[in-house]
Parts: structure tokens; sequence; C-alpha cells
């Protein structure tokens, strides 16, 4: 997994969840110096930027009154940041359910809000490459599980044992160039009928420089 902290967000564009006042207005001014764009939701947009939305800030106890405000949150491909000025249960519990990369604690001062940004990056890239990795995994397991009901079904059909159905498939995908993994899918949908896989499983069974190889390859 890679490691490395990302420490420039020049051009990124923020959305901020947030009331006017002092607290938007230190955030405002410390993005600005960051060279990172604001637009503002407060129940309505104001959007002064056409560039996608990369970082999400939001008030977590003002933003929950706003209508749409989880729908906004989610809709951010980026890190959400909540700030966080009261320790109720229920505050809290909303915010965890907004799967934050961080928070930042009201009133808001400049010192930590490159910190926050940096950490919430960094778990985001992380929350992001392990959700792949699963997706990938989900996948194989998917895969596999259908190769395996191909080769059950080989077994059933052709009366062979089901080692003999693996190594059917490996020869007959190779014969028709595709991957063992898409021959199953076809096998399982019907997409290749039984009957059809018949002259290639007579190829397969073949024992290696006979008489048919060799005029096959003359």
């Amino acid at each position: 997994m890679n490691n490395s902290m990302r420490r420039n967000f020049r051009g990124d564009h923020a959305l901020i969840a947030c009331a006017e006042g002092q607290d938007r207005a230190v955030l405002v001014q410390q993005l600005s110096r960051l060279g990172v764009t604001s637009s503002y939701f407060d129940g309505r947009w104001e959007r002064v930027a056409d560039t996608p939305l990369n970082l999400v800030f939001f008030d977590a106890e003002a933003g929950r009154q706003l209508n749409g405000i989880e729908e906004v949150i989610d809709a951010v491909e980026g890190p959400s940041i909540a700030l966080i000025g009261s320790d109720t249960p229920s505050s809290v519990s909303w915010v965890i359910q907004r799967c934050v990369c961080g928070y930042l604690t009201k009133p808001l001062r400049r010192a930590g809000i490159l910190a926050s940004m940096i950490i919430a990056y960094h778990a985001y890239d992380q929350r992001r490459a392990r959700e792949k990795r699963v997706a990938r995994l989900e996948q194989q397991v998917r895969a596999r599980q259908v190769v395996c009901s191909a080769a059950i079904h080989l077994t059933e059909q052709f009366h062979v044992t089901v080692n003999d159905a693996f190594r059917l498939m490996q020869d007959i995908s190779m014969r028709r160039r595709l991957s063992m993994e898409d021959l199953a899918a076809m096998i399982v949908s019907g997409e290749i009928a039984t009957s059809a896989l018949v002259a290639d499983i007579q190829l397969a069974s073949r024992p290696p420089g006979s008489t048919q190889d060799r005029q096959g390859n003359a």
C-alpha cells in the first residue's frame, strides 16, 4: 500500500457546508492560502467554480439541519472533514455515519487545517485502495465459483472426474483463445452448448503426438 502523503492541494475545489461566520471565514482564508477554491452549501448552492469537488467540510451540528446535506456530502469524490463543536452522542453518531476522514474542533484556527487535510486525504486514499482490493477479491471468488460450476457441469455431462474436467476446460479455453473464466461463464450460461464441446473434448483427449495431431500440424 502506498504510504506517501499528499501535501500540495493547489487547484483543488472544496465544498464548505457551514453557515457564514468566523469559522467559515478562517477556513476559507486558509484554503485560499493553500490554493484551494471554495464553494458553499447552506441548503442551496453557491458554487464559484465548475471544477469537480475534491473535498468537503461540514458543520456537524448546523449541517444536520440543512436540507439535502447528506446527499451533497456523499456526492463529493473526496474526503470529508467534520467541524465539531459539541460532544453530544447524536452529533458524534451522525458524523460517524458520514464516514468522515478527519475532523476539526470549533472555533476553528488556521493551525491544524493543513494537517487535517493531509490526514483526511491519506485516510481516503487508503480506504479507496482497500475497497478496490476487496472488490477485486470478490470478483475472483465469483469467477472461481463459476469455474467450479462449469467443471461440475462437465463431470455430469461427460462422466469425467473433476480433475479431468478442469484439465479439459484449460485445454478448450486455450484452443478457443478464451480465458478459463470466460469459457466457464459461457458454459454455465448456456452460451456454449455442451454438444458444441464434444469436438474440443475429443481433441483434448488425444495423446500428444497422435497421427491426427501430426496431420493437423502438417
